[in-house]
């Protein structure tokens, strides 16, 4: 029972760190937070009135799916435009309904993660290792908090690392194999159809499989379930399958550059930059040695400790290939899946260390009080990280919300990315899933005084494109808010020609945060709303 207990513990903490870290992160719409979390609204909501989505980078279907059956959920019985009203009155709730539900799949995932490692090690340390992977990085916990891919591949990876944890135990793949490689196709195939870049971490299970035939029915079977986990975006293969190649044969960001798949120039760097950060680099060095060690000192009778080679030998196999995936278009976010599976490498050095101690010996008790001390000092400093990202997350949030709009409630207003603004967040989530319910939103927010800068540089209301000599003429003042290209100090590029607007005054600006404004007829001025 203590031990049961023990293994809710982390989980709980999870669940309420991160309802704490949501809350403090503010709404939404803030420029920190709406991407790509509103796309995926709008996508889940194209679900919903049974159309493709339209957001397909990622391709990230399963985050749209779950959406979708969450809206559903809310209004099982509804017609499907009256539920586009509602959800567009009020995005805010539903992305916190949807953000409730990965984290409360994260909570899950974790307790299924201890249960496996405890019945794979029969040891309590490591199966609370196991369940450390959200809290390794204060770069995945933030991303728990959003509306995007980055959540459920935590749930998705602890999972797979959990599978992993029950195929240690002795007999399980002799007597079960195909069974765990249709498990561990399923788990893939759910993974890359969340995100492709996450592929790497799906070698994880290869030297655990061993055999060839084993391992080339769980490439072809991966391959099947990435088809029936994006069966819901059916209607748009076209489109993912067009952006998959375009960024794999690009050398830069999102298929840039010449088609030469990677720029030799930059890609050392970049892959350098992906692997620095020391839980990765560390686990998987450390992983090496032990992988090496225990090869080295095996003994062909020690099925477990065979088997846990093998597991932390696919685990190196997949840091490696995660790595050079990420390299290509270098993102820390990218690495989340690893950094998660860092957990897994943690436990199983763990019990591999255990297993080279003499069994006659103090030695495995030696080990297991000095991974306890580092697990409880771990524990410890992510209470710290927790506290740091959370000031964050306020400091962002106060920023952004000390810009008092209603001082220029008789201007037009124009945004660019980024911005903070309920409105922009709206639009530019139509704008980035080809202006989907972009004639209902012009009915729920009429006004014509708030318009909107695309990323290719067109002005556009909810659903037309404007003009800027039209507002010129029809406002007395103008109050613009974005995050400009700095080119020097007090220099900064506009997102459009200001022509139209010198004849109304000079231009004057402000600045807080990441975010600034420019006015023409209007004095610049930042007051609290608090």
């Amino acid at each position: 029972m203590i031990r049961i207990f023990a293994l809710l513990i982390l989980p709980t903490i999870f669940l309420i760190s991160s309802t704490l870290l949501k809350l403090d992160a503010g709404p939404t719409w803030l420029w920190s937070n709406l991407d790509p979390d509103y796309w995926y609204l709008f996508d889940s909501l194209n679900m919903v009135n049974l159309n493709w989505p339209q957001h397909i980078a990622h391709p990230g279907t399963t985050v749209q799916f779950i959406g979708a059956v969450v809206i559903k959920a809310v209004f099982p019985f509804t017609a499907p435009e009256q539920i586009n009203l509602m959800v567009l009155a009020d995005p805010e709730h539903y992305l916190d309904l949807i953000s409730g539900v990965l984290i409360s799949l994260n909570a899950a995932a974790m307790v299924f993660i201890g249960v496996a490692g405890f019945l794979a090690f029969k040891d309590i340390v490591g199966a609370l290792f196991l369940q450390m992977g959200p809290f390794l990085s204060q770069l995945t916990l933030k991303f728990s908090l959003h509306v995007a891919p980055e959540p459920l591949l935590i749930a998705t990876i602890l999972v797979l690392c959990g599978v992993m944890m029950l195929a240690l135990r002795p007999g399980q793949l002799e007597k079960h194999r195909n069974a765990y490689v249709l498990t561990f196709a399923i788990i893939a195939g759910f993974g890359i159809a969340t995100k492709v870049t996450s592929a790497g971490l799906y070698l994880m299970p290869l030297f655990l499989l061993g055999r060839f035939r084993p391992i080339i029915l769980y490439g072809v079977a991966s391959v099947f379930f990435i088809m029936i986990f994006t069966l819901p975006a059916t209607g748009s293969y076209p489109k993912i399958f067009d952006f998959l190649l375009v960024v794999a044969l690009g050398d830069q960001h999102f298929g840039g550059g010449d088609l030469t798949i990677i720029d030799l120039a930059t890609y050392p760097r970049n892959l350098w930059r992906v692997s620095s950060r020391p839980m990765f680099w560390v686990i998987l060095m450390v992983s090496m040695i032990m992988v090496w060690v225990a090869r080295w000192k095996r003994r062909d009778e020690d099925v477990a400790r065979e088997n846990s080679i093998k597991a932390l030998a696919g685990l190196c196999l997949a840091f490696v290939a995660q790595g050079l995936i990420v390299a290509k278009h270098p993102a820390g976010h990218y690495m989340i899946p690893a950094l998660t599976a860092s957990a897994m490498g943690l436990a199983l050095i763990y019990f591999l260390s255990k297993a080279l101690c003499d069994p006659a010996g103090k030695g495995r008790q030696a080990v297991r009080i000095g991974f306890f001390i580092f697990l409880f000092l771990l524990i410890g400093s992510n209470g710290r990280t927790i506290y740091k990202l959370d000031q964050e997350l306020i400091g962002r949030v106060t920023k952004a919300q000390s810009i008092n709009e209603s001082l220029y409630f008789e201007c037009a207003k124009i945004y660019f990315w980024p911005t903070s603004n309920p409105l922009y967040a709206l639009f530019l989530a139509s704008w980035n899933t080809d202006n989907s319910f972009a004639d209902v939103l012009q009915r729920l927010y009429p006004s014509q005084s708030s318009v909107f800068i695309t990323p290719k540089g067109v002005l556009k209301g909810m659903a037309k494109t404007r003009d800027l000599q039209s507002i010129a003429n029809n406002y007395p003042c103008i109050y613009v808010r974005g995050s400009p290209l700095f080119v020097d100090p007090g220099k900064y590029i506009l997102p459009f020609s200001d022509l139209a607007f010198s004849k109304i005054s000079k231009m004057e600006s402000c600045h807080t945060g990441d975010e600034s404004i420019f006015t023409w007829g209007i004095d610049c001025q930042i007051e609290s709303n608090r």
